[in-house]
């Protein structure tokens, strides 16, 4: 059975997300961005965006390399609102438009240790 709870007491709204946004790195929060329907990712922004702040703010209270795994998850989603905001706010897509998919950008570093 998959943990009901993966994030930090308080942002359980966010729960329904973790699934699909939560993932390691740069290169794959691009990818699960290119490949989610605008209206998927407008869900997920409006949802984020409420509660950037206080998890900004919940997130700053570890040190970077040693998050608890909640606190990493909710860390991770606000990544990926930064990508979800590119297709939002700027493309009005979820991939650049008349660019290819996939291109071949391999996204090698980024946020440590997140990737």
């Amino acid at each position: 059975m998959a943990d009901i709870n993966r994030l930090p007491a308080g942002f359980e709204d966010l729960e329904p997300f973790v699934a699909h946004w939560d993932v390691p790195t740069s290169q794959e929060r691009w990818i699960r961005r290119s490949q989610t329907s605008l209206p998927d990712i407008k869900r997920f922004y409006d949802a984020m965006l409420t509660r950037a702040d206080d998890a900004v703010s919940y997130v700053e209270r570890f040190p970077l390399h040693d998050l608890p795994d909640d606190a990493g998850r909710l860390l991770r989603l606000l990544l990926a609102m930064t990508q979800a905001a590119m297709a939002v706010e700027l493309h009005e897509a979820a991939r650049v438009p008349h660019s290819p998919f996939p291109h071949s950008l391999n996204i090698t570093v980024g946020v440590q240790p997140f990737g």
